[in-house]
């Protein structure tokens, strides 16, 4: 089956630019000066810190350091997200800071261990994208108490325990973006409002505040008429929680991979909604001894073109398309806001920022969104190296 030009591309801001300058391969393999620094940093950190709850004095560019806390490290989503970050922090002649879990130790507790370091230390700005909203308030508290700005970013905590979120995408946009790169390619196979096509979706670990955004969008998108022939059956079976071990998320996708096909008892479009689980469902589907026919499923979801363009490629593989934002830029503006907020260039009640290259942005309810969602297919996945 030769892949279709389905899809076109919904791009806003500065995507192509820095979507070309930079390969994630480069960023996975290559440590930046903020991850030295981060080693150093740590090694120098009193052993206790003291918590006031003054806010800390507006500081020159010079003097103010950064540190930024991914929900895991080593994967290539993130390592696109710290390469945006240090060029900001290079561009803006402070220290940036970068450190986090592992993959197979992506919980709170991890998260936590590292944010009390720096907390001792007395780092000016703390990004942060939060494994578990809830659980991680007290620390980011703690951190605030002690003069010190949080920003979320990727996935956001407690309103009450940071001072902005540096959101990639709305809710609504992910999953129109989800919802239409599914919805074309299984018109294109039959499925319509004369054929309904049973979905089913792949999260992360239930306690991830984006993914819960995103698939409750979702449920409200797949009750209008557009999207009303596209049906989530059980939401107990058909709705996977992997978290981010990697063993884990590809045995749940080779279950659901195993679970495709055509008919009432089948699923017809699995939906990944991380990065890693997405390129997960192209590995199992290409790795099954037994394949679903590829004619009548479709899988699509959220991760870098890089990380799917084999499989999109591949025209004997049902992933035929990819949804994202500009990892990059994420960074860059996270650490912009960082920024400005320790220099007292914006207040956490700013309605708007000035993010260097990416030009003006709006921030609403103390929220500053990157933009839309891109969505990649054959026909342009070449375009980007990233």
């Amino acid at each position: 089956m030769k892949k279709r030009n389905l899809l076109q591309k919904m791009v806003v801001g500065t995507l192509a630019g820095a979507m070309l300058a930079v390969s994630f391969t480069g960023c996975s393999k290559t440590e930046s000066g903020g991850a030295s620094k981060t080693e150093s940093a740590a090694s120098a950190a009193p052993e206790t810190g003291s918590s006031t709850s003054e806010a800390k004095p507006a500081a020159s560019s010079g003097d103010i350091t950064v540190a930024m806390l991914p929900k895991f490290k080593g994967e290539n989503y993130f390592d696109a997200c710290k390469t945006g970050a240090q060029e900001a922090a290079d561009e803006l002649g402070i220290t940036l800071l970068y450190d986090g879990p592992s993959q197979d130790q992506a919980t709170n507790q991890k998260q936590v261990d590292i944010l009390e370091g720096w907390i001792a230390q007395g780092v000016n700005v703390i990004i942060v994208s939060p494994n578990d909203p809830t659980a991680i308030a007290p620390t980011l508290q703690k951190a605030q108490g002690a003069g010190i700005k949080v920003v979320t970013f990727d996935a956001d905590a407690q309103a009450d325990s940071r001072d902005m979120f540096v959101n990639q995408i709305s809710a609504d946009a992910a999953a129109k973006g989800l919802l239409d790169a599914a919805a074309q390619d299984l018109k294109a196979k039959g499925y319509g409002d004369d054929k309904t096509a049973n979905i089913a979706l792949v999260s992360g670990s239930g306690t991830d505040a984006n993914q819960t955004a995103w698939e409750n969008a979702i449920d409200e998108l797949l009750a209008t008429d557009e999207y009303k022939f596209m049906i989530i059956q059980n939401k107990e079976t058909d709705v996977y929680y992997p978290g981010t071990d990697e063993t884990k998320v590809n045995s749940e996708c080779a279950t659901l991979i195993g679970r495709l096909g055509e008919g009432e008892d089948k699923i017809q479009a699995a939906i990944a909604l991380s990065s890693m689980s997405t390129p997960a469902l192209g590995a199992q589907y290409q790795s099954a001894s037994s394949k679903p026919d590829a004619n009548v499923i479709s899988m699509t979801g959220l991760a870098t073109p890089n990380a799917l363009k084999t499989y999109i490629k591949d025209e004997e593989n049902p992933l035929t398309s990819g949804v994202l934002w500009n990892c990059m830029d994420l960074g860059y503006l996270a650490v912009q806001t960082a920024y400005q907020l320790a220099n007292g260039t914006i207040t956490p009640d700013a309605a708007s920022i000035d993010a260097g290259r990416l030009g003006t942005k709006e921030i609403t309810n103390q929220e500053c969104v990157l933009g839309d969602a891109l969505i990649f297919d054959a026909s342009n996945v070449d375009e980007f190296n990233y």
